[in-house]
C-alpha cells in the first residue's frame, strides 16, 4: 500500500496589528504609480506573515526594496513609505518657464516645431519637438486647433458677381427616356 507524503502547511502569523493591515489593505491598489502600489503590496503581504522573499516574489519587487519599504513603514506610517524618491535631473527650461510662458500667451505658436524654434530663440536651449510638446503640456497649455474666419458677405459685390459671371443655361436637361448616341 502507498502512503501518501503528509504535506505541512504553515500558518501564517501576521507581524502588525489588525488596524495597520486595514490600512495597507486600503492603500495597496490606491497608490499614484505603479511601482508604489507594488512596494504597499508588498509591506502587506509580509504584514500578514509571508516571509520576505515571499512578499518581494509575490509583489514582483527586489528584497531590498521590500526591506527599504518595511523599515519606511515602521518609522513613518504609509506615509513614509509612499513617498517616491526616483525623479531626474532638472529640466533646462525650468528657469525659463515664466517667460516662456509670457511669450506664448502674447504669440502663441502655430504648431510643435514652431514653438521649437522660439524657445530655442528665447531661451537658446533646444529640445526634440516630443519633449517641447511635453514641456509645454506641463506648464499648461494645449494644442489650439485654429480655423480660419469666414470674411464678411458685401451684398453688392455678390450681385455684380452674379450678373457677370453667371449665364442662364440654354440646354434643358436630358429626360430620363432619351436615348444616348454612342
Amino acid at each position: 500500500m502507498i502512503q501518501a507524503r503528509k504535506i505541512r502547511v504553515r500558518k501564517l502569523q501576521p507581524r502588525y496589528a489588525d488596524a495597520q493591515l486595514r490600512q495597507l489593505d486600503e492603500a495597496r491598489f490606491s497608490q499614484k504609480t505603479d511601482v508604489l502600489n507594488r512596494r504597499v503590496n508588498a509591506v502587506y503581504f509580509y504584514g500578514l506573515g509571508h516571509t520576505h522573499c515571499q512578499a518581494a516574489e509575490l509583489a514582483n519587487i527586489s528584497r531590498n526594496t521590500l526591506y527599504k519599504s518595511i523599515d519606511a513603514f515602521a518609522s513613518g506610517g504609509i506615509k513614509a513609505m509612499t513617498i517616491d524618491g526616483r525623479q531626474g535631473p532638472p529640466s533646462a527650461l525650468d528657469p525659463h518657464v515664466e517667460t516662456i510662458r509670457a511669450e506664448f500667451e502674447a504669440r502663441p505658436p502655430a504648431s510643435v516645431p514652431q514653438a521649437v524654434q522660439t524657445i530655442a530663440a528665447i531661451t537658446g536651449v533646444a529640445l526634440s519637438n516630443s519633449r517641447i510638446r511635453e514641456f509645454m503640456h506641463e506648464i499648461g497649455m494645449s494644442v489650439r486647433r485654429l480655423s480660419p474666419i469666414p470674411g464678411k458677405a458685401d451684398p453688392q459685390a455678390q450681385a455684380a458677381f452674379k450678373k457677370t459671371s453667371w449665364t442662364p443655361c440654354s440646354k434643358k436637361p436630358p429626360t430620363a427616356n432619351a436615348t444616348s448616341t454612342s
